[in-house]
């Protein structure tokens, strides 16, 4: 087993049990987690979009059977969207360049990552909201109803917006400050591009 494949074993490993008791420690903050952030980290990191799809899908599996399920077609929804950020991948590395020292030299990078972020928390709010619509008597089933359904997930939003700002920061700065003070023997070394697909 490579260096590069043993180091990819690690992460996984430490990202979904790290993702796994975040969630459920911060379960009394509503959607204040990790998931959306590991899975924008996990979209650059791994050479397989399958396995960094696995990422957040392992971790919010495995807190689900701690803090429990819900109806299965909202589970669906939540999953991939929480999955979705996986598909930043190619804006993260072509900003992102932390191997190759070059992360803090550009404000595009930075923007780059919380533009990401950003759009991860706001698609989140949109699909969520709209596929919990439907599924409640709490709302009429109309466009007042659906704008009302919105306006009360704006509360959540900011959680969900703020989580994945702050675990996004603490994943990227985390990674950046390894790989630059040679906590990850060789890195700058590991050849990360290009990378498959899946």
């Amino acid at each position: 087993m490579n260096r590069r494949t043993t180091l990819e074993i690690s992460v996984f490993v430490l990202l979904v049990a790290a993702g796994a008791l975040a969630r459920i420690s911060f379960r009394e903050l509503p959607n204040f987690a990790p998931i959306a952030a590991m899975a924008l980290f996990a979209g650059y990191f791994f050479r397989s979009q399958l396995v960094a799809l696995l990422v957040p899908l392992t971790a919010m599996t495995l807190s689900d059977t701690v803090i429990g399920g819900y109806e299965w077609q909202m589970m669906i929804v939540v999953y991939g969207m929480l999955a979705l950020p996986v598909a930043f991948r190619a804006v993260l590395r072509k900003y992102l360049r932390i191997e190759q020292g070059r992360v803090s030299q550009s404000l595009a990078a930075v923007l780059g990552l919380l533009c990401c972020s950003v759009a991860s928390s706001l698609l989140f709010f949109l699909a969520t909201n709209f596929a919990w619509w439907p599924w409640t008597a709490m709302y009429e089933h109309n466009l007042a109803g659906l704008l009302h359904c919105y306006q009360q997930g704006i509360p959540f939003f900011r959680y969900t917006l703020a989580g994945d700002l702050f675990f996004a920061v603490a994943l990227f700065g985390t990674y950046t400050l390894a790989v630059n003070l040679g906590w990850i023997a060789g890195l700058r070394r590991i050849e990360l591009m290009p990378q498959t697909a899946a």
